[in-house]
């Protein structure tokens, strides 16, 4: 009952203030489109009336040479350059006195005389008044009147920003809804949850006479601290009512020595003793009591990932602006190695982020790989060349690895086995909130200020997470652990697998075939796709830096808003075997219509559908993984961090195998083809992977 009062006061207080926060962000959006349309308007009309001021003068030149309006020439190349000289400019038309076109011209060609007058003498007719249009008189030197000319705004460009202004805010408002979520749930525990706990140790401890003395920590919470207030009220008055009943027996036994009646004494004495056990000093706490709470972590993880993750939607674009032929190898895949390096280091890093945070502590061991991984995005915005940047995204996955597998450690020792699920819960929002959250603003900010500014954002961003570690995680005492020579060394070696459990998991038919026919396929389809090909493909179609982030943050919306409910659901059923395969198959079924469309949209359908796909797949596969006889035969834990390890290898093959499939075929073939070969490859899988029954032929696997 308890628990679900604390999930209903987490959900109130999320919902006022998500309800406040998006409202206001809609008023806002609001008054900032009609503010933004009118100055916008504004200024482009100002720029266009000095267009059409030069024109005018130009063509009022003419006419003071006695030429007549409607005899004109070469007035088509002078209006198709002053066109493509003023993007914001949609026509330009030349009138008479009379009232009737004589030349008319836009972006689709040039027209005059009567066909001119005909096709659009409506059209610029009812924009005259408009606020769109500018007018300006022609006349000749004498001052008489010879006709006008009007110059049209092009009102797609405008309704183009507006679109623009309005995805921007709604972006920033989905933003700040994932931050609010991720802070706001962290406010909570530590002002309501931590206090609480702190109060209920305490509690716990004074009921105890022995520790009777003890005092009790306030939370902060008026109400609650004048509860704990007439608490304390009450254990003073038991103990002077307790110290006057023990002061009253003493003397009585004092008297029976004193007067020497021992066959009495002896009893007494001995409840004495016991008496004398009972302390009511005072007692203050040492410091403060270690509470551990996942959520706790959460602000930090979220900051340090969203530092990472500001780059996700152009880095193959800042790879490309510093390329260089090198080894032989063609751009596609030269400019795919960043990505590689990055998830490579990242993978042979885990097994220093555990040994780590066993050894130093928590809070060690985040900042130690935040401060590495801020050491490398800093230098990644210096580097230009593409050497030097394969070099430093070694240095960023390297720190990026330890801090995450330090955040998950983290959380196991702060949960049970009742609460995991929960606690793997806030690891996976904060981390594919602070992925969505990243990628977003990065491809907002980037289109404003560059690529290296935000790297360099990113590294003061990263180091902004040591501080939420400092100030809210502490770390179990630790000095035996550190004391012990090698300990470091012994706890890394105790990370890494055994080769021959690798083995036997490999030579495992179950086990090779969900890592090599599912997980490394799904792999590559995510960091190929999203991470590589995307942000090139995009650019390639002219898509905006802003938008191209939008698109690509849709992968991480999927995962959010659908993980958690697929896990439930799937947890219903015992096999977990055919969610891994129809995920498989909808991967692949999300890339093969690149066969037959190349545009921005399909891009942007693509993304979400895998990821959509994802949020049936991955957390299955763990899983059917952890079900394995073999796993389990190794050892759950050590079986799974060795899974991990293997899918990895399609997080880094990725950028390199499609970059070289895209220089002989392609971005959309290459897609196209990923998807058939991850479809063909479930379909391996349904048939290779044989699950236990009753006389399964599976029972004669050695």
């Amino acid at each position: 009952m308890g628990n679900k009062r604390r999930i209903s006061l987490n959900k109130k207080i999320l919902l006022i203030a998500l309800s406040f926060m998006v409202i206001s962000q809609i008023v806002y959006l609001y008054i900032d489109i009609r503010s933004f349309e009118k100055s916008y308007v504004e200024i482009i009309k100002s720029n266009l009336y000095v267009v059409g001021t030069s024109i005018k003068n130009n063509l009022d030149g003419i006419l003071d040479k006695g030429i007549p309006i409607n005899k004109l020439i070469g007035l088509e190349p002078y209006f198709n350059e002053t066109l493509s000289d003023a993007p914001n400019l949609a026509f330009i038309a030349v009138y008479d006195e009379a009232g009737r076109c004589l030349y008319y011209s836009d972006r689709n060609g040039f027209i005059e005389g009567s066909t001119a007058d005909k096709t659009d003498k409506d059209l610029i007719k009812s924009e005259s008044g408009s606020r769109f249009v500018l007018n300006f008189p022609l006349q000749s030197a004498g001052g008489g009147i010879k006709g006008k000319l009007i110059t049209g705004i092009d009102q797609k460009v405008i309704s183009k920003q507006i679109r623009s202004v309005i995805m921007d805010t709604a972006t920033v408002i989905l933003i700040s809804i994932l931050a609010t979520i991720d802070f706001l749930f962290f406010i909570v525990a530590l002002t309501i949850e931590v206090p609480l706990k702190r109060v209920a140790e305490d509690i716990s401890l004074a009921n105890n006479l022995e520790q009777a003395g003890l005092q009790i920590k306030r939370t902060g919470i008026g109400f609650f601290d004048q509860e704990l207030d007439r608490f304390d009220r009450y254990r003073y008055d038991f103990i002077v009512k307790w110290l006057r009943f023990k002061e009253l027996f003493f003397s009585f036994g004092r008297t029976l020595q004193y007067q020497n009646i021992k066959n009495h004494y002896q009893p007494v004495k001995e409840i004495e003793s016991i008496i004398s056990r009972f302390s009511f000093q005072r007692k203050e706490h040492n410091g403060p009591a270690i509470i551990g709470l996942p959520v706790l972590i959460r602000p930090a993880l979220f900051l340090f990932v969203f530092a990472e993750a500001l780059s996700i939607s152009f880095l193959p674009l800042y790879a490309e602006e510093i390329y260089r032929p090198l080894w032989g190898f063609g751009k596609e895949v030269i400019i795919g190695l960043p990505i590689s390096a990055f998830m490579l280091f990242t993978a042979l890093s885990f097994p220093v982020g555990g040994a780590l945070s066993d050894t130093i502590g928590y809070r060690k061991s985040f900042a130690f790989g935040a401060l590495i991984t801020a050491t490398g995005l800093f230098l990644t915005g210096t580097a230009n060349d593409i050497i030097y940047l394969i070099l430093y995204r070694c240095i960023v996955g390297a720190g990026f690895g330890i801090v995450f597998i330090t955040a998950q450690n983290y959380i196991v020792s702060t949960t049970s086995m009742s609460n995991r699920a929960e606690g793997m819960a806030i690891f996976l929002s904060a981390f594919y909130g602070g992925t969505l959250c990243g990628s977003a603003i990065g491809g907002m900010v980037a289109e404003r200020i560059g690529y290296r500014i935000l790297f360099y954002s990113g590294a003061i961003i990263a180091l902004a997470a040591v501080f939420f570690i400092y100030f809210f995680i502490f770390d179990q005492d630790r000095t035996g652990k550190n004391s012990e020579d090698g300990k470091l060394f012994k706890q890394f070696k105790s990370f890494l697998p055994f080769p021959r459990d690798i083995i036997k998991l490999l030579s495992n038919r179950n086990f090779a075939a969900l890592t090599f026919l599912q997980s490394i396929p799904n792999k590559i389809c995510l960091i190929g796709f999203v991470y590589y090909i995307a942000p090139l493909f995009l650019k390639s179609l002219d898509s905006s830096q802003s938008d191209t982030g939008r698109y690509i943050m849709g992968y991480s919306l999927m995962m959010i808003l659908f993980s958690q409910a697929a896990s439930k659901l799937t947890d219903r059923y015992l096999s977990a075997k055919p969610f891994v395969f129809w995920g498989g198959i909808l991967s692949g079924l999300s890339l093969i219509p690149f066969f037959f469309f190349s545009n921005v949209w399909m891009i942007a359908i693509g993304i979400l559908f895998l990821g959509l796909s994802h949020t049936i797949s991955v957390s299955n596969q763990a899983k059917l993984a952890s079900q394995l006889e073999a796993v389990k035969e190794i050892g759950v834990g050590p079986g799974l961090g060795i899974y991990r390890q293997m899918e990895r290898i399609g997080n880094v093959i990725a950028p390199v195998l499609l970059g070289f499939l895209s220089s002989i075929f392609g971005y959309s073939k290459t897609l196209a083809f990923t998807g058939i070969f991850t479809i063909v490859l479930s379909l391996v899988f349904q048939i290779i992977y044989c699950e236990k029954t009753v006389a399964s032929p599976c029972d004669l696997e050695t």
